[in-house]
C-alpha cells in the first residue's frame, strides 16, 4: 500500500453501541450480531463461547466476533460476575474490506488480548460519546475507538488513560465492588476538592459520579443473581451492601424491578435511573 494512499477510510464506520453490561443487550443464550463486537472486560470473570470453544476471560481481556458468528458470554455459578463494556462497530462491507482483513489477520476474532485495567476511563468516555444523542460526538466516539484498534493492529501498547483521576476513582470503584462507600469517602482518597472531581468525573463518564458506582455494583448483582442461587442477603454483601432490604430498595430503583422478580423473569436491567443524592452504594 503506497504511503500516500488512506489506509482506512473511517467515515463509513459507525458505533451502533457502546454500554457496560449487563444491560438490555446482554444475552446468555447463543446468539448473533449484524455488527462487529468487541469486548473489554472491568472485571470478574468468565468465559467466552464462540463456535463451540470456551475461552476463559478475566480483568483487562479485549476481544471481539466478527458479524453473525454464533456466540455466547458464560459467568460462572459460584458466584462470580462478569462486568464488561461491548462495543458495536458497524463496518462497510466494501469500504471498510481491508480494514475487516486486517483485524482477523492482526487480531483474530475470539482472540483476547490483555489491555489491563487502565482502559476503564477511555471505555466509559466512549459509552458517554455514544449515548449524547449528538451525530458529531457519535463521530467522535467513532475516531477514538477506530484509534485504539489501528494501536492494537500496529502492535503498541495502548494507552488511554483520560484525566489521572477519573481513572484512578474508576479503578477505586472496580475495586471497592464488595465494600459500602460514600463520595466524601472517594475524595478524600483522590485528594481532591469535592467539587471539581464531580464536575471532571461528569466531563468524561457522563454522570456523577456515585451514579456510576451504584450502576458498577447493580450490573454485578444482576449477574449474580442471573446466574448464582445465592440468597439475597449474600448478593446484597457481594456489592458491599449489609442490609438486603436496602439493597433491594437501590436494585429496584436502578432496574425497575425488585431482586426476587429480576431472578426469576430472568430479565437483564435497563438503564439505571437519575441518581439521588450521594447515599453510600
Amino acid at each position: 500500500m503506497g504511503a500516500d494512499r488512506l489506509m482506512y477510510n473511517i467515515d463509513f464506520m459507525r458505533i451502533q453501541y457502546c454500554g457496560l453490561l449487563p444491560k438490555s443487550h446482554r444475552s446468555f443464550v447463543h446468539h448473533t450480531h449484524d455488527a462487529y463486537e468487541f469486548h473489554y472486560v472491568v472485571s470478574g470473570r468468565g468465559s467466552f463461547e464462540i463456535r463451540g470453544q470456551c475461552s476463559s476471560i478475566r480483568q483487562g481481556d479485549f476481544f471481539y466476533t466478527r458479524p453473525r458468528t454464533e456466540h455466547r458470554a458464560v459467568v460462572p455459578t459460584d458466584g462470580d460476575y462478569l462486568l464488561q463494556y461491548i462495543t458495536l462497530l458497524e463496518l462497510d462491507p466494501g469500504l471498510d474490506g481491508e480494514l475487516a482483513g486486517d483485524l482477523e489477520r492482526r487480531l483474530g476474532e475470539g482472540r483476547s488480548r490483555r489491555l489491563g485495567d487502565q482502559h476503564h476511563a477511555f471505555f466509559a468516555q466512549i459509552s458517554r460519546l455514544c449515548n449524547a444523542g449528538d451525530p458529531h460526538q457519535l463521530r467522535a466516539a467513532t475516531f477514538k475507538f477506530a484509534g485504539l484498534l489501528y494501536e492494537l493492529m500496529a502492535g503498541a501498547t495502548a494507552s488511554h488513560h483520560g484525566h489521572p483521576a477519573v481513572a484512578r476513582s474508576l479503578e477505586l470503584m472496580r475495586s471497592r465492588l464488595g465494600e459500602a462507600y460514600d463520595l466524601d469517602g472517594l475524595v478524600a482518597d483522590l485528594g481532591l476538592d469535592k467539587s471539581y472531581f464531580i464536575r471532571l468525573f461528569k466531563k468524561s463518564v457522563g454522570v456523577p459520579p456515585m451514579k456510576y458506582a451504584t450502576s458498577l455494583k447493580m450490573s454485578a448483582a444482576a449477574d449474580l443473581l442471573r446466574t448464582t442461587r445465592e440468597p439475597l442477603a449474600v448478593v446484597a454483601a457481594q456489592v458491599g451492601f449489609s442490609d438486603e432490604y436496602h439493597f433491594a430498595k437501590r436494585f429496584k430503583q436502578w432496574s425497575g424491578i425488585a431482586p426476587g422478580a429480576y431472578r426469576r423473569q430472568g430479565r437483564e436491567a435497563p438503564e439505571a435511573p437519575p441518581a439521588r443524592g450521594g447515599s453510600r452504594v
